[in-house]
C-alpha cells in the first residue's frame, strides 16, 4: 500500500510524461481491447446453451454438378433428416429442426403491426436449445400444436407485455390466424439462429409447402443433433450411412453421379468457421497495436528512469534491495496502467455508438464469460509486462555510476521496441491502403445489373385487383421510365434447384433460381441478353427461360450441345410439374448473387410469367409475394419513394408499405466490410499517433545523451544539415528494414483477407511502396523537426550542462 501512496506522490511528476504515457497506452488499450472483445464474442457463439460441447448442426456435402470434385456444405438439410438421426442413429440422443419462413409483419387483434423473424419448429427445440419460458405453457405443448405459437420477450413487451392467449395475423398469410400461448427469453446476439416467434411445426402446411418429412429435397431445415456422451461425430459415420441407404435409395443416385453425405459441426463452431479469416485478422492486429501500445510505453517510462538514476543510487545506500525498487516502478506502471484503462473505457463509452455500427451489435453482448475472463487474462499478462521490465532495468543502475552523470551506453533495447513500432505501422497502414481499395472495388464494381434509379417494393398484403392499378399509377409519373414485377433482386440471393438431364433421369448441376419476373425486368436492371432474345410480351411463353453463360456452358459440356442452348428445352427441379419443358429463350452474361464476399458461383436461371398470371398466383395464394420493381428516370428526384410509398399503399388496407432504393441496398450488403475499413482506419491513427510519441521520446532521450557531443560538433565547424543528417540517417537505418518487414507481413494478411471475395484487387507493389514510403516521410519529418532544435541551440549552453 506504501508502495502506491508514492507512486500516486510521483504520478505526473515533472519530466515524467506521464500524461503522453497514459494517452497512447489508453489509445491501444481501447482499440486493441475492442478488436480482441470481437474476436472472443466470435467465439462465444452458442455457448450459452446446457450441453453445448454435445450440439451439432447437421450439414450436407453435395457435389454441385457432376464434374466437381469437391463437395460443397450446406448448414440446411432436408426436413427428415433429423428425426431419422434420433430414431436410427445410435449415439444420437434427440434432434430437432427449424425454418425461417421469413421477417414479417404481423398484426394484433387491435390492427396495430409489428415485425419479427418467423420459424417453423418441432416440439423438441427446447430440449436442445432452450430459452427460459416467461410466462404460458412449455415449449413443447406449444410447438406440437396446429396453430399455435410462441414469442420473444421483446415482441411481448413491444406488445404490451400480456399477450397469452392473443391472437396475431402475418400480413403475407391472410386469413391465418395464431394464438400465442407462451412467451420466452429473447435469444442473445451471439447466436446463430435466431427467432422471435417460433411456429408449431404441425402448423407449415398453412405457409408453406409440407417438406418436414421429406428424406431428399426442400433442404431447408436448420437441424440440430445431441449427441449421448463420449460419443464423436465421427463414430456415426456407417450408421447414417445405412439410413441413407434405407430412406434415399442413395446408391442408384450415386450412380447418377449424385454424392450426398451428411457431416456433423459442433455448434460453438458455426460461427467462428464462417469468419475464421477474420478472427486471424482481426487477432492480429489488435495484438500489434497493443504490443506497440506497451513498447512506446515501456520505450517512454526507461527513458525516464534514466534521469532518475541518482533516487536508485540513495534508496540502494539506505538498504533498499532490488525487489523494492521493482517493486515500486511496479506499483508506478500499475497506476498508470489502471489509469490508462479506464480513460480506454471513457473513450469507448464515448463512441459507443459509433462502435456499435462497425461491429454490428449491442456492445452490451459482449459482457459474457467467453468474453471477460480471456480479456481479463490479456490484461495481467500486460500488467506483468509493463511492470516487470522497466523496473528491472531501475533496480539495475549501478550506484556509482549513477553519481557520476548516469548515461546508459547500451540503447539497443531502445531500437528494438522502435522498431516495433516501426514494423507495426508499416503494416497497419498498408493494410489500410489495400483493404481501402477492395472496398471501393467490390462496392463500386458492376454487379452485372444496374442499380442506380431502381427502387423496389413488395406487393404483400396489397388487393390482387389493384396491383395493375398500381403500376400504372407509377408508370403515369413523370420521374418513371418503366416499373415491372419480378420474384425478387439478385441482391437478395437465390435459392437453387437442379438442371435435369434430357432424359430426366440425372440432376446435371445446381442453378440460382430466381423464379418468375415479366417481360420489363431485364430493361430495368439493364441486364443484357448476348444471344437470342429477353422476354417479350405476347412473344414469350409462359415457363420460357433466361439463363446465364455459365449455365450455357455447363449445358454445352453436360449434353454435348454443341451447336448452341437457344431454342432448346430444359427441365429444372421445382418447375418441371407446372412447365415439363422450358424454352430457353437466351442467354446473359453471368451476375452476382447476393455480394461478392457470398462465393455464390452458380449460374443463374429466370422463368417467364405474363403480369396476369403474376396477379393470378398472388390471387389463389397470398404468400406467393413478389416484387415490384420501379426505373426513374437519371436525375435527382427528391421525395420519390414517399411518392411510391403513397401509391403502394393505396393499394393496401393497413398500408404497411417499404420502399427501397437497390443501389442502397447494395451498399449495405458491405456494411461489414465498411466496418472493417473504419477500424483499420481507426487502428491506423492508433498506431501512426503511438510511433509518434515513442519517435519524440526516442529522439529526445538519444539528444540527451549526446548534447555534449553535439555541442562539440558544433564548435568545430559543424552546420545545421551536418546535425539534422546524423539523426535523420540514424532512423532511416532503423525504419527501412523494419518497414520493409511490415509491408511483407501486410501482403500476407491482405492475401488471407482478400480470400473472402470472388472478385479482388491486384496487389499491386506500388501499394506497399507508397505505404512505406508513408511511413518513412513521417519518421523523417518527426525527426527533422526535433533535431532542428539540438541544432540551432547555442553549444555553449549545452555544454554549461556537462
Amino acid at each position: 500500500m506504501n508502495l502506491f501512496h508514492l507512486a500516486i506522490r510521483k504520478l505526473f511528476r515533472k519530466g515524467e510524461h506521464t500524461a503522453t504515457r497514459i494517452i497512447s497506452l489508453a489509445s491501444g488499450l481501447a482499440f486493441g481491447l475492442i478488436l480482441l472483445a470481437e474476436v472472443f464474442y466470435y467465439y462465444s457463439f452458442d455457448s450459452f446453451y446446457p450441453d453445448a460441447g454435445r450440439l451439432y448442426v447437421v450439414n450436407e456435402n453435395f457435389n454441385p454438378d457432376k464434374q466437381s470434385e469437391k463437395l460443397r456444405a450446406h448448414n440446411r438439410v432436408s426436413g427428415g433428416i433429423g428425426p431419422g438421426l434420433k430414431t436410427e442413429v445410435a449415439g444420437v440422443e434427440t434432434a430437432t429442426r427449424m425454418t425461417s419462413i421469413g421477417t414479417l409483419v404481423f398484426f394484433s387483434e387491435d390492427n396495430q403491426s409489428y415485425q419479427g423473424e418467423f420459424v417453423l419448429a418441432d416440439e423438441y427445440l427446447h430440449d436442445l436449445m432452450p430459452r427460459p419460458m416467461l410466462v404460458g405453457g412449455t415449449a413443447a405443448e406449444i410447438l406440437r400444436s396446429p396453430m399455435m405459437c410462441m414469442v420473444s420477450s421483446t415482441i411481448a413487451e413491444k406488445m404490451g407485455g400480456n399477450v397469452v392467449g392473443k391472437i396475431i395475423e402475418m400480413k403475407d398469410f391472410p386469413g391465418k390466424k395464431l394464438t400465442i400461448g407462451g412467451v420466452f427469453e429473447k435469444f442473445p446476439e451471439n447466436s446463430n439462429f435466431t427467432f422471435d416467434v417460433a411456429l408449431s411445426m404441425p402448423s407449415i402446411g398453412n405457409f408453406t409447402w409440407d417438406g418436414s418429412e421429406n428424406w431428399l429435397g426442400n433442404d431447408r431445415y436448420y437441424t440440430v443433433v445431441k449427441l449421448e456422451k463420449g460419443v464423436s461425430p465421427e463414430s456415426l459415420a456407417p450408421a447414417v450411412r445405412a439410413m441413407q441407404e434405407k430412406h434415399q435409395n442413395i446408391a442408384d443416385l450415386e450412380a447418377k453421379g449424385l454424392v450426398l453425405k451428411y457431416t456433423f459441426e459442433p455448434i460453438r463452431e458455426v460461427y467462428t468457421n464462417q469468419v475464421k479469416d477474420m478472427v486471424f485478422i482481426l487477432s492480429a492486429i489488435a495484438l500489434i497495436v497493443l504490443f506497440v501500445s506497451v513498447m512506446n510505453y515501456m520505450l517512454l517510462t526507461v527513458s525516464t528512469l534514466v534521469s532518475r538514476a541518482k533516487t536508485s543510487a540513495i534508496y540502494k545506500c539506505y538498504g533498499a534491495e532490488k525487489r523494492n525498487l521493482q517493486g515500486m516502478i511496479f506499483a508506478e506502471s500499475t497506476l498508470i496502467f489502471a489509469i490508462s484503462l479506464a480513460v480506454a473505457f471513457g473513450f469507448v463509452l464515448m463512441l459507443k455508438p459509433i462502435i456499435e455500427v462497425q461491429v454490428g451489435h449491442d456492445l452490451d453482448a459482449t459482457l459474457n464469460v467467453y468474453v471477460i475472463i480471456p480479456i481479463l487474462l490479456v490484461l495481467g499478462v500486460l500488467i506483468v509486462i509493463i511492470g516487470y521490465f522497466p523496473g528491472r532495468v531501475f533496480a539495475q543502475m549501478p550506484v556509482a555510476a549513477a553519481f557520476r552523470t548516469y548515461r546508459q551506453r547500451n540503447t539497443q533495447w531502445k531500437k528494438v521496441l522502435l522498431a516495433v513500432q516501426f514494423t507495426g505501422a508499416a503494416l497497419i497502414l498498408a493494410m489500410l491502403f489495400v483493404v481501402n481499395i477492395q472496398y471501393n472495388k467490390v462496392k463500386n464494381a458492376n454487379h452485372g445489373y444496374a442499380v442506380e434509379n431502381v427502387y423496389f417494393g413488395s406487393v404483400s398484403g396489397m388487393d390482387p385487383h389493384k396491383i395493375q392499378t398500381v403500376l400504372n399509377q407509377l408508370t403515369a409519373l413523370p420521374e418513371v421510365e418503366d416499373a415491372g414485377l419480378g420474384f425478387d433482386v439478385p441482391i437478395y440471393g437465390a435459392s437453387g434447384n437442379n438442371i435435369l438431364s434430357p432424359e430426366g433421369d440425372r440432376e446435371l448441376f445446381n442453378v440460382n433460381d430466381f423464379y418468375y419476373i415479366d417481360e420489363t425486368y431485364f430493361s430495368i436492371l439493364e441486364i443484357p441478353v448476348t444471344s437470342g432474345q429477353a422476354f417479350r410480351e405476347g412473344k414469350s411463353s409462359p415457363g420460357d427461360v433466361l439463363i446465364s453463360q455459365k449455365a450455357a456452358d455447363l449445358l454445352v459440356l453436360n449434353n454435348g450441345w454443341n451447336d448452341g442452348v437457344v431454342g432448346r428445352d430444359i427441365s429444372i427441379t421445382e418447375h418441371n410439374n407446372s412447365f415439363p419443358a422450358s424454352r430457353i429463350s437466351g442467354i446473359f452474361p453471368d451476375v452476382v448473387v447476393g455480394s461478392f464476399t457470398d462465393k455464390n458461383l452458380r449460374p443463374s436461371v429466370f422463368f417467364y410469367l405474363p403480369r396476369e398470371r403474376f396477379i393470378e398466383m398472388f390471387e389463389k395464394n397470398p404468400s406467393y409475394v413478389f416484387q415490384i420493381l420501379i426505373k426513374t428516370r437519371p436525375g435527382d428526384h427528391p421525395n420519390v419513394i414517399q411518392k411510391f410509398t403513397g401509391i403502394f399503399n393505396s393499394a393496401i388496407p393497413r398500408g404497411e408499405a417499404k420502399i427501397k432504393s437497390l443501389a442502397a441496398v447494395q451498399e449495405n450488403a458491405y456494411q461489414a466490410q465498411k466496418g472493417f475499413r473504419n477500424a483499420i482506419y481507426a487502428g491506423c491513427l492508433v498506431v501512426l499517433l503511438v510511433t509518434v510519441m515513442g519517435l519524440l521520446g526516442y529522439l529526445n532521450d538519444e539528444i540527451a545523451r549526446f548534447r555534449k557531443s553535439l555541442a562539440i560538433r558544433k564548435i568545430n565547424g559543424a552546420t545545421v544539415s551536418d546535425i539534422v543528417r546524423i539523426f535523420v540517417i540514424s532512423i532511416g537505418k532503423l525504419a527501412v528494414p523494419c518497414v520493409v518487414i511490415g509491408l511483407v507481413g501486410a501482403w500476407y494478411l491482405a492475401m488471407k483477407w482478400m480470400q473472402n471475395f470472388t472478385q479482388q484487387t491486384t496487389l499491386h507493389w506500388w501499394i506497399f511502396v507508397a505505404a512505406g514510403i508513408g511511413i518513412l516521410a513521417l519518421t523523417g519529418v518527426v525527426a527533422v523537426i526535433n533535431s532542428l532544435r539540438v541544432a540551432m541551440q547555442n553549444p555553449v549552453k549545452s555544454l554549461k550542462y556537462e
